[in-house]
C-alpha cells in the first residue's frame, strides 16, 4: 500500500480538485475495507472448513462453516453442528486438556455434553464410529460405538492463527493500487 499523496495550490478549481480527489479515494478505501473484509472471511471460513473436515472425531461430523456478515466491515466465520464443541474443545479423559481457549468459554474437558468425557473407561453410542471409534460386537451393547472421545482439534483456534500470518499477504494484494 501507499500513501496517497494530494497536491493543492490556493486556488478554487485546485481545492475543488482536491476535493474530488478525497472522495474518489474515500470511496476506494470504502470498497476495498469490504472487500479486505470478505477476503479475511472467504480465507478463514475455506481454513476452517478444511480444519473441522479432517478433524479427528469419534462420531458424525456434521459441522458446516459459513460466512456471516456482522455489520459493516464486520463479517463472522461460523461453524454449527452438534458436533463442533466436541472437535473443538475435545472430549474425554484419554485426551488432555490442550485448547488454550476452553477455560475462555467456559468449557471444562468432559464437563459438556452428558459429561460422559469423564468416564475413564470411556462411553458408548448410537451412530458412527468416526475416526476412532470401536464398534462393539458382542454382548448386549453389539453394535453400539466405544470411545474414550476426542482430541481438541482446534480447527477455529488454528485458523486464526493462520489468518493472522495471512493478514498482511491478503492486505497487501486487495488495497493494491
Amino acid at each position: 500500500m501507499s500513501n496517497k499523496v494530494i497536491k493543492v495550490q490556493l486556488t478554487e478549481q485546485s481545492i475543488d480538485n482536491a476535493i474530488k480527489e478525497l472522495e474518489d479515494y474515500k470511496k476506494w478505501l470504502k470498497e476495498k475495507t469490504q472487500e479486505f473484509v470478505k477476503a479475511l472471511a472467504d480465507e478463514g471460513m475455506q481454513i476452517s472448513r478444511a480444519k473441522f473436515q479432517s478433524a479427528t472425531y469419534d462420531g458424525t461430523n456434521d459441522v458446516s462453516v459459513s460466512v456471516e456478515s456482522r455489520g459493516e466491515n464486520k463479517a463472522a466465520v461460523v461453524a454449527i453442528g452438534s458436533s463442533v464443541l466436541f472437535i473443538e474443545f475435545g472430549t474425554g479423559v484419554k485426551y488432555p486438556d490442550s485448547h488454550p481457549e476452553a477455560g475462555k468459554f467456559g468449557f471444562e474437558h468432559g464437563g459438556y455434553g452428558h459429561h460422559l468425557g469423564r468416564l475413564e473407561k470411556g462411553w458408548r453410542y448410537q451412530g458412527d464410529p468416526g475416526t476412532n471409534g470401536e464398534v462393539i460386537a458382542t454382548g448386549k451393547h453389539a453394535g453400539e460405538i466405544h470411545t474414550y472421545g476426542n482430541p481438541a482439534n482446534m480447527s477455529m483456534y488454528y485458523t486464526v492463527r493462520e489468518l493472522e500470518e495471512k493478514f498482511e499477504e491478503i492486505a497487501r494484494r486487495v488495497y493494491r493500487r
